[in-house]
């Protein structure tokens, strides 16, 4: 069916079209009327769906579609599309019934004969109306939406991998996610800076090449080199931006990538300048959430929090990638640090069959795991892995004739000492022996002087070996060895490192999934000598750390770092933790150690940590999509 309308028609069928639409009203308008669109929309049913295409090449389009449209049509829960080659004017109801003509929604084009402009327009139904609203499908997917997450416009430069915008919401803050929306996949940024420009007011007005000067320099020399005093000159400078001031806010965005079926790709090219930037949809951040740098769906996603813009939300680390490639967990104290370590070690062994094994220097940790554990509380003692520290023992107790020189005594104490002590877990002797054994055999006066020295360190070597022995082989899920009652460093050092050993060679053997969770790393794992412990081969926990830390993954043996003082930790170690979450950091010295030695985490990342929130982190590497700043589950 086809039927002429005439001026005085159009109006009035437009409203029947309307009033009697029962699934979706479409329309195409270059100009609209707000009066008009709300006269219109008051005959249309509750849960129509409406969508409207609209004219945006210049200002004066806009000019003359007013605010009113947009609030009509938001009301009614519409979509608004936004095109800047339209000219085609149609209404269309359940793609069964349209208009067809020459008339904008407008006062002019909704008038009658005698009093807007002569419009004319054909009525259609059945198959002519179906090709109308095809045609519209093909006229929105050439136009860009506009709605609530609509942020702005990319200005001069885009580049492939960074650009700016023109920010028109005003709550929209760093660290938010943006999205260029495409054909062939939807360009996923993060702001990293907001700027807020006054348009009567300057920049830098000495360096109009770099950045924009608002205002005439005549102006700056009056309100600025004017001989005045400096109170008039204050009030003056009020008063001009009283007068001129009209803020606009520039965003700087970081191209994160390009997302493409729910996979992130790399961004090659730029898109063009003044497309249309987008909050990121729920839909697109979700999607990517449970997926890891490589983009590939997450084997085992272990929830640390959510993302601290969007609450509902939810933040993953792989921990798949974790076991296999290490983490670094960093951040000052009252930062969160340990208590996201809890929350991921706890989720982590909660929901794969994997076994911690945690070096708790303070013995914080055992009262974080219920069930199957192990806590092991290490006795205070000396348990020596080098023949080195106890000759340094033997001569600190005031015999330095037992082993030093080149007698024949000197030599066969030194063989006595090298046959027991030994840097291995299955080698050395003290596992059935004690220390003052080792000593009693080089005289007896010495072994006295010790035990009134040293008192039951001395003398319980055996014990401590039988507790590590317990703990590496009981089993269970999680096993914590508590040095908090072991008050030399050096045994604390020999001892971690005996530990590490013993599980990378179960770990050979068995390639069982193994965690190796290093708290306070910089007493196991020092850049520096740390006290009294050296930085050099002689520290055996260093040495198994840088071990585990290159060699441990082919072997299913994972390396948790935390850390307060990153400085502090080896650079080795750090650089192989390829997944971090990294906490508030304000050290210089530790910041410049994050920079240079942890993996992706570029200027702009350390440049937020000093700034960050308790319970807010960065985590990034191989276990996430990109890098995330997090707000951290509280239990």
């Amino acid at each position: 069916m086809v039927e002429f309308l005439g001026s005085n028609d159009i109006q009035l069928k437009a409203e029947e079209l309307i009033r009697g639409a029962r699934e979706s009203i479409k329309i195409a308008s270059a100009w609209l009327k707000g009066s008009v669109v709300e006269s219109l929309l008051e005959k249309m049913e509750e849960n129509v769906e409406l969508e409207v295409i609209l004219r945006a090449s210049e200002l004066q389009d806009l000019m003359i579609t007013d605010e009113l449209v947009f609030e009509r049509i938001k009301s009614r829960g519409g979509k608004i599309y936004l095109n800047n080659r339209l000219h085609a004017k149609f209404i269309v109801a359940d793609g069964r019934r349209a208009i067809l003509g020459s008339a904008n929604i407008t006062k002019a084009g909704f008038s009658d004969y005698s009093r807007g402009n002569i419009e004319a327009a054909v009525y259609l139904e059945g198959d002519e109306a179906g090709k109308i609203e095809e045609y519209f499908g093909k006229i929105k997917g050439d136009s860009k939406i506009f709605d609530e997450n609509l942020l702005g416009f990319a200005i001069n430069p885009v580049k492939s991998r960074s650009f700016e915008f023109v920010l028109l919401e005003p709550n929209v803050r760093e660290q938010s996610y943006v999205e260029v929306r495409g054909d062939e996949g939807s360009v996923l940024a993060k702001i990293t800076s907001i700027y807020s420009y006054d348009m009567g007011f300057f920049a830098n007005p000495f360096s109009a090449g770099e950045s924009p000067v608002f205002g005439s320099f005549e102006t700056f020399k009056v309100l600025f080199t004017d001989r005045r005093g400096k109170e008039w000159k204050k009030a003056a400078v009020w008063s001009y931006l009283n007068d001129n001031g009209e803020k606009v806010r520039i965003a700087v965005a970081q191209v994160v990538g390009v997302v493409k079926d729910g996979k992130l790709e790399t961004s090659l090219e730029p898109f063009s300048v003044g497309e249309p930037v987008y909050a990121a949809s729920e839909e697109t951040l979700k999607g990517l959430m449970k997926r890891n740098f490589s983009g590939k769906e997450m084997k085992f996603p272990v929830k640390v929090g959510t993302l601290e813009d969007k609450e509902n939300i939810d933040v993953f680390i792989d921990g798949n990638e974790v076991i296999t490639k290490h983490m670094l967990i960093l951040g000052t104290t009252g930062s969160g640090k340990s208590h996201f370590a809890k929350v991921f070690l706890k989720r982590l062994v909660d929901g794969r069959d994997v076994q911690l094994f945690i070096l708790d220097p303070h013995g914080e940790y055992g009262e974080l795991f219920k069930g199957s554990v192990e806590s092991v509380e290490i006795q205070d003692t000396l348990f020596p892995v080098f023949p080195e520290e106890v000759e340094e023992i033997v001569k600190g107790l005031g015999f330095p004739g037992l082993v030093s020189g080149n007698s024949s005594q000197v030599r066969e104490n030194r063989a006595k000492i090298s046959k027991v002590v030994k840097p291995s877990f299955r080698l050395t002797g003290l596992k059935g022996r004690s220390l003052k054994d080792v000593l009693d055999s080089l005289g007896d006066s010495i072994s006295k002087e010790a035990e009134t020295v040293m008192g039951e360190k001395i003398g319980n070597q055996q014990k401590v070996y039988e507790q590590l022995e317990e703990g590496l082989n009981s089993g269970k899920r999680v096993v914590i060895f508590n040095f908090s009652q072991v008050t030399d460093p050096q045994t604390r050092v020999n001892l971690a490192g005996l530990i590490m050993q013993e599980l990378f060679w179960m770990n050979r053997n068995d390639r069982k999934e193994r965690l190796v969770v290093l708290e306070e790393a910089h007493n196991f794992a020092p850049e520096g000598r740390f006290g009294d412990v050296s930085a050099g081969r002689d520290n055996l926990s260093l040495v198994m750390s840088r071990k585990i830390a290159s060699e441990g993954r082919k072997f299913n043996l994972g390396l948790v770092v935390i850390t307060q003082r990153p400085a502090q930790v080896s650079k080795y170690v750090l650089a192989q933790a390829n997944t971090q979450a990294m906490f508030r950091t304000m050290n210089s010295a530790d910041l410049e150690a994050v920079s240079n030695y942890v993996e992706f985490a570029g200027q702009e990342i350390v440049g937020i940590l000093p700034s960050l929130q308790t319970g807010m982190g960065i985590v990034s590497g191989l276990g996430v999509p990109f890098p995330v700043l997090v707000r951290v589950d509280p239990h």
